[in-house]
């Protein structure tokens, strides 16, 4: 069967978030846009997905644990884990990693992680935006422990894209932007790569409607079903 899907989407726990993307809000909105498929991937933490994993169960729709991750290469690599569970315990690990730049630009709702109703619980001090001391071998290695894929995330732009990594250290698959062109592929091989079509919203709006690129067949809606989808191409 044919599912729509947006795996690249921001809360308010992303420096760079807007105000509105509290989890009710972005569920909605989900909803709204008739996505069958959507992970919630803040900057170097998973801290707002229990809230929002918890509210995902009063919807038909898959929500699947991820994180976005900054290496120390300065390219970002999308994360996602089967469990729950997987994912809160790589947190803590990234907490002991992260650098501790205190975050100093405070709106209403910036770094904020949300309680079931979207209001503020605390603001998470530390700036999300610095890459990690972690090179992506690292992080390769200290994600085998769990079911998990990895995704270089936005390979089409200039900034923070590993594209001149995929091909030496492949990863289960790589993002492009919906605007990726066809020679930019070929040019790149991605021949051999799955590729997912993500929004990368950091505003309600920017959040993927139904399109001919962010459609995947699967033989049920389950994650097990996504995650052996990828793998095997």
């Amino acid at each position: 069967m044919k599912y729509y899907y947006d795996l690249h989407i921001h809360s308010v726990l992303s420096p760079d978030g807007d105000d509105l993307m509290t989890p009710n809000n972005i569920l909605n909105m989900t909803q709204i846009k008739k996505l069958d498929i959507i992970a919630v991937t803040d900057h170097n933490s998973l801290k707002q997905l229990p809230i929002i994993d918890e509210i995902a169960k009063s919807y038909d729709f898959l929500f699947v644990p991820g994180v976005e991750i900054h290496v120390k290469e300065d390219f970002h690599v999308l994360c996602y884990f089967k469990k729950m569970e997987d994912a809160m315990t790589f947190d803590q690990i990234l907490e002991n990693i992260q650098k501790k730049h205190p975050h100093l630009i405070i709106t209403d709702q910036d770094q904020w992680i949300t309680d079931i109703d979207d209001e503020p619980l605390h603001h998470y001090p530390f700036d999300l935006t610095k890459p990690l001391d972690l090179t992506l071998d690292e992080l390769m290695t200290l994600l085998k422990p769990y079911d998990h894929i990895m995704v270089y995330a936005h390979v089409d732009r200039q900034r923070y894209s590993g594209a001149s990594f995929m091909n030496k250290k492949p990863l289960d698959a790589i993002e492009l932007s919906p605007r990726a062109k066809p020679d930019w592929m070929i040019t790149h091989h991605t021949e051999n790569y799955f590729i997912f079509y993500n929004s990368d919203a950091h505003q309600l709006t920017d959040i993927a409607e139904r399109g001919t690129l962010n459609v995947i067949e699967l033989d049920e809606l389950t994650i097990d079903a996504l995650f052996k989808r990828v793998r095997h191409g």
